[in-house]
């Protein structure tokens, strides 16, 4: 039987929420018409998740756990979920329930009516500073039409699938990686849930890597900053020289050499040079991992589809 839509759900260390979304997904699948597949992507967890998602029966729909080697992070899961998915049209929903899963059938929907890509507007969410920092960056530098609020709720069509399948980044933001496609696409708003168990595997560290990650895989500002920076400092540099030279032809005042003044200069070359050659050193870094082919995940086990009931 053909099926309607893949649903992928990442999961790292989710045993203390497992409970509320197999209710939340199981209550979907009964109201809904709809011919699904579920595809759990266990991303290196080091609790129950696995075996708790294994033993889950979905009733009338199929599902797949995917278990990986080791925790690649979501965002490989992600492209791990995508690549084992059956239908055609495959939507990307996250454990910690940050959306009614009922709204897959408007996802559903705007992909039938002809739309590759169809995304959410979280309603009632407003980040922190950081995170509004952020996407403030994001808008200016990468998309200006990525949502402010972020990405959570995500659905997409043949088309997009076969290119993610086809180019599997490394160190890179699978969403970021569909808006940079362009093809048509639609926003709906949906209502944003808070977190109610379990906590958020999205920490500081990760936080940064995505940052880095981001600017570095999507965007050239990073190197046209460096150049900027490089660029003033040089006209800085020519305008002190030839006010120096102005003033000793004309002796308009003595200069004292001093320790500080020298110093402060080479601290910021030297930190300026130091800047330039990490950032630029993130880009080769990541041009090494593309020559090298380097796997953005390793599968471990895949459990088989559920023969599901009555089909």
């Amino acid at each position: 039987m053909k099926l309607d839509l893949s649903i992928v759900v990442p999961a790292y260390n989710e045993i203390e929420s497992l409970e509320s979304l197999y209710e939340a997904i199981t209550g979907y699948i009964d109201s809904t018409d709809l011919d699904l597949q579920f595809v759990f992507v266990d991303d290196g967890s080091v609790d129950e998740t696995y075996s708790v998602l294994c033993s889950w029966d979905l009733g009338k729909a199929h599902s797949k756990v995917v278990k990986l080697s080791r925790n690649y992070g979501s965002h490989a899961a992600i492209r791990a979920g995508i690549y084992h998915a059956d239908a055609d049209a495959v939507m990307v929903y996250s454990s910690d329930m940050p959306e009614p899963i009922e709204d897959a059938d408007r996802f559903y929907q705007g992909l039938k009516e002809g739309y590759e890509l169809v995304y959410s507007v979280r309603t009632g969410y407003r980040g922190d500073l950081g995170s509004r920092l952020f996407s403030k960056l994001v808008n200016r530098c990468i998309d200006e039409n990525y949502p402010a609020e972020g990405l959570i709720g995500v659905a997409f069509g043949s088309k997009i699938k076969k290119e993610l399948n086809t180019d599997i980044e490394s160190n890179s933001s699978v969403f970021f990686q569909i808006f940079q496609m362009g093809f048509s696409r639609l926003a709906i708003e949906v209502p944003y849930l808070e977190r109610e168990q379990g906590e958020s595997k999205w920490t500081l560290a990760k936080k940064v890597k995505l940052f880095v990650d981001s600017f570095v895989m999507f965007s050239y500002a990073p190197i046209r900053v460096i150049t900027s920076i490089g660029i003033l400092l040089a006209a800085v540099g020519i305008v002190c020289a030839i006010g120096i030279i102005i003033a000793k032809l004309f002796n308009i005042f003595e200069f004292a050499a001093g320790w500080p003044t020298m110093i402060s200069i080479m601290l910021l070359g030297f930190g300026v040079t130091n800047v330039s050659l990490g950032i630029i050193a993130e880009y080769l870094v990541r041009t090494l991992d593309a020559a090298r082919n380097k796997k953005t995940f390793i599968v471990d086990t895949v459990m088989e589809d559920h023969a599901p009931d009555g089909r």
